[in-house]
């Protein structure tokens, strides 16, 4: 895991490259901006108003864990922020740890547990605690399912959010899959595909899932619920393919 980079934010880069002028114009460190109760001064012209706020203290934050870490070492800014209610801080802990080979479950864990930022590009974090969880699947799992859970309610006026919380579901139903809970699974993979009429994409993924974890009869279902939706949409051939794969894996059951 040495050396894995982990993307923190879905700030678009013209946004941080503003974020950071306006706000380093104002204080000489990025630690400054704590000395007292953040306060995110006046927005640049191209950011809107009323999304200043939460972008600035996102990037703060982040910038202000990563200068610890530059100027002091990871153990130190681990010591000052593993326990930070903000889940960018603990995000750019984990990016850097994960870096140097030094990512530990507990500190995913406690990331993800964290109140949701809705600019935090959580799928990489959401993978370290699906690695780390072997030892201890029941726990990993739990705390997928409450961060789903809370990622679900958010609401956040971000491009594609549906799309990302849409990515999260089917995460989770993987992570079920992984876990050997085939009717949880089952019942995402089922909603998932319902809200998605006009694609194969969740039959598709659902059916090399449970293929690869060698649920067979769950791989065929969802083999079968593609050939179906295939044929819906006017795509025969694809139809004809995805029978033709649920009967080779009928004829391995047997």
């Amino acid at each position: 895991m040495s050396g894995t980079q982990i993307r923190i934010s879905w700030l678009a880069p013209d946004v941080v490259k503003l974020a950071r002028q306006a706000l380093s114009a104002r204080a000489s460190s990025w630690g400054e901006h704590f000395r007292g109760g953040f306060d995110a001064g006046p927005a640049p012209a191209a950011i809107e108003p009323e999304d200043w706020p939460a972008i600035a203290e996102h990037l703060a934050r982040a910038e202000h864990v990563s200068e610890v870490i530059r100027d002091s070492g990871l153990e130190t800014a681990l010591a000052q922020f593993e326990g930070s209610p903000h889940a960018v801080e603990l995000a750019t802990l984990a990016t850097a740890a994960a870096y140097v080979d030094a990512i530990e479950f507990d500190l995913v864990a406690a990331l993800l547990e964290r109140p949701i930022d809705p600019y935090i590009a959580y799928g990489g974090y959401l993978d370290l605690l699906t690695g780390l969880g072997d030892d201890q699947p029941e726990q990993a799992l739990a705390i997928y399912e409450r961060f789903a859970g809370a990622f679900s309610a958010t609401r956040a006026k971000q491009p594609m959010w549906v799309e990302r919380v849409a990515v999260v579901q089917s995460g989770l139903a993987g992570f079920y899959v992984k876990c050997r809970r085939f009717d949880a699974a089952d019942a995402i993979y089922s909603k998932r595909h319902a809200q998605e009429p006009t694609t194969l994409i969740v039959a598709l993924g659902a059916s090399r899932t449970f293929l690869a974890a060698g649920a067979l009869s769950h791989a065929i279902d969802w083999l079968g619920h593609g050939a179906a939706r295939a044929r819906k949409l006017a795509r025969p051939d694809m139809a004809t393919r995805l029978e033709a794969k649920q009967a080779s894996l009928r004829a391995r059951q047997q």
